[in-house]
């Protein structure tokens, strides 16, 4: 009788545990974290003329941007708003953002724990524990060396695709401006009749850019050159030479990281945009073409990321404090 006992007193904590764990992963109330909304200071090259510009945003993004849409968006809306009043915006303009700025969405309407994590291996075990039957089924299909980081980017990223779409297109769209939204990573992206969709392969890093009017201008942009990080959880398609894409400003590339200084421009090239910048190329990169001068150029570099995405995956963000965040702009000459 007392092991009987036993065995249903157990057996009611395992279900009140279990159903106190459902609950729990149901629960999608955000902590209060703060994002760091301040204005930025603006450096400004050259004068202005009707050829347009070419605006950087240099940012530290934080685990609190990604608390919701809203929140990304109004980060980028503040900026925008600082840039339309010091006259830098036209339909001409093209605005280029960091990288990795779509990845972080996987985070958004998630739990405090994922927001609050310091590394990106927390993050993900919080996301594995509040997702808990999708994240087993995508396991399943893992096929990198980081199995969290993949599974759950896969389970997440047709939401991704969608929220990535929605808020850069929409911000173009807004302030009338070409907007080269970074970069996120999707399993096999690809684009659907104007819409950013995900598919069941590999993941993929790769860049959109969004129109004045807020639709897309493809093609999709690949990154080649990955870190070592980045290839542990995706992986680079082969063979893809930079397409260029047309804007009001004219002929724009868009090279990722250390593709921008390792992949040759095509012949029409005019403008190139290039997240991910490195300081130190020819050390980070191994390789500096440097056939690009005659190019106009803006360079966004990674200041900082929530969850360190493009470091060790079991070490804190490192934000370079050292360096000022800041708005980038390079008035565009008219060419002979």
């Amino acid at each position: 009788m007392r092991t009987y006992s036993k065995l249903l007193g157990v057996t009611v904590l395992a279900l009140a545990g279990l159903v106190i764990y459902l609950d729990w992963t149901h629960d999608r109330r955000s902590g209060p974290l703060l994002s760091d909304l301040r204005v930025l200071p603006i450096e400004s090259q050259g004068q202005p003329e009707n050829s347009g510009n070419l605006l950087g945003i240099e940012t530290r993004l934080m685990p609190a941007d990604y608390q919701s849409r809203e929140r990304l968006r109004l980060k980028f809306a503040t900026y925008l708003d600082q840039a339309q009043e010091a006259g830098l915006l036209n339909p001409r303009t093209i605005v280029v953002l960091p990288e990795h700025v779509g990845t972080g969405l996987f985070a958004l309407g998630q739990k405090p724990e994922v927001q609050q994590a310091r590394t990106l291996r927390d993050a993900m075990q919080w996301m594995a524990l509040s997702n808990p039957w999708d994240y087993l089924r995508a396991l399943l299909k893992n096929e990198g060396d980081d199995h969290r980081t993949e599974a759950v980017l896969k389970i997440k990223a047709r939401e991704m695709a969608r929220d990535y779409q929605e808020i850069f297109g929409g911000l173009a769209k807004a302030y009338g401006v070409t907007i080269v939204a970074g970069s996120i990573v999707l399993p096999e992206p690809y684009l659907d009749e104007g819409r950013l969709r995900s598919g069941t392969g590999p993941l993929r890093q790769v860049s959109l850019s969004f129109t004045p009017a807020g639709g897309v201008l493809g093609p999709l942009q690949y990154k080649s050159n990955l870190s070592r990080y980045e290839r542990r959880y995706s992986e680079a398609p082969e063979g893809l030479s930079p397409s260029v894409l047309r804007t009001p400003a004219g002929p724009l590339v868009v090279l990722l990281g250390c593709d921008g200084y390792t992949k040759a421009l095509p012949d029409k090239a005019e403008l190139l945009a290039l997240p991910g910048s490195r300081d130190d190329p020819l050390q980070a990169c191994g390789a500096n073409l440097g056939n690009s001068a005659a190019v106009a150029r803006m360079e966004v570099r990674t200041l900082g990321l929530p969850w360190n995405l493009v470091g060790s995956p079991r070490r804190p963000t490192r934000h370079l404090h050292g360096d000022p965040v800041r708005l980038n702009n390079q008035w565009l000459q008219a060419r002979p």
